[in-house]
């Protein structure tokens, strides 16, 4: 299951670069104490389950969800407060504990447990908490760049890092205090994936224009630490994916060296294979 979990993913994230359009999936919604939470469902087969990242929804997976689905039942949703969910009220609580124990509630709910995950970004973070607090429903990870510093603690590198990510933080605060849709976007693609909003196609901008107030809630909403102590508790088998120029491989190397059963894989080693 694990081998061809990950290569199906990798066959799939290959895939991105020369996707056509993909076909339009009706959307479902499903209820967790009171929210309604929207997703997509494909295929059959071992279950996995796709979680987005911070400026996005489920939409973000719609390349890969055809490459997979021949050989899983995949399931994308979006995050509380991301489109096309109820967007955030004063009270909103989009801390990770949260959202870990929306994700459980979505495997049991339909299911689904035990499920392979693949958590991009904030969302491979909320995987990670999935995989700690309920080891049961979780049979494997795949983890794209997930944005966890703590494991990096006493590394030589890591004071660079803190410096980067609290000036992204104080241009980030400056963009929403602009209340400038486009600006806000701008300055996050920036340091994440330069020229991206220009060389995007209109869905993909507008899926990131969508999502700005979840966004600003993920950014700002207080993180538990997760050392690497944490992280080997971790049994399942999981594969970490970063890019050759993210500005979060650094990390992504360290949560794998941290989990037991980890492997890391560079997106573009993995473009090299299938070219």
């Amino acid at each position: 299951m694990v081998k061809s979990l990950h290569a199906a993913f990798a066959t799939a994230m290959g895939l991105l670069l020369m996707a056509s359009p993909a076909p339009q999936r009706k959307t479902r919604t499903i209820t967790v104490e009171g929210m309604s939470f929207g997703y997509v469902d494909s295929g059959s087969g071992p279950p996995v389950i796709l979680v987005h990242g911070s400026m996005s929804d489920y939409r973000e997976w719609s390349p890969q969800m055809e490459a997979l689905a021949k050989h899983h039942r995949v399931i994308a949703y979006s995050r509380r407060y991301h489109w096309p969910n109820s967007p955030p009220r004063k009270d909103a609580d989009a801390t990770v504990p949260r959202q870990t124990e929306d994700l459980a509630a979505i495997i049991k709910l339909l299911g689904l447990a035990p499920a392979s995950i693949v958590g991009h970004s904030y969302g491979g973070t909320v995987a990670l908490f999935l995989a700690l607090q309920h080891p049961e429903l979780v049979r494997t990870l795949v983890l794209l760049d997930p944005p966890v510093p703590s494991v990096l603690v006493n590394n030589p590198e890591s004071e660079g890092m803190v410096k980067e990510r609290q000036t992204f933080r104080e241009e980030m605060s400056e963009a929403f205090d602009s209340e400038d849709a486009e600006r806000i976007v701008r300055t996050a693609l920036a340091n994440f994936a330069p020229g991206e909003f220009d060389n995007a196609p209109r869905e993909i901008r507008d899926m990131y224009l969508a999502n700005i107030p979840a966004f600003r809630l993920d950014l700002t909403a207080p993180r538990p630490t997760l050392t690497c102590e944490d992280i080997r508790r971790i049994a399942a088998p999981a594969l970490v994916l970063t890019g050759g120029r993210s500005p979060v491989q650094q990390t992504a190397a360290g949560v794998a060296h941290c989990l037991k059963g980890g492997s890391l894989l560079k997106l573009s080693q993995m473009f090299a294979r299938l070219s």
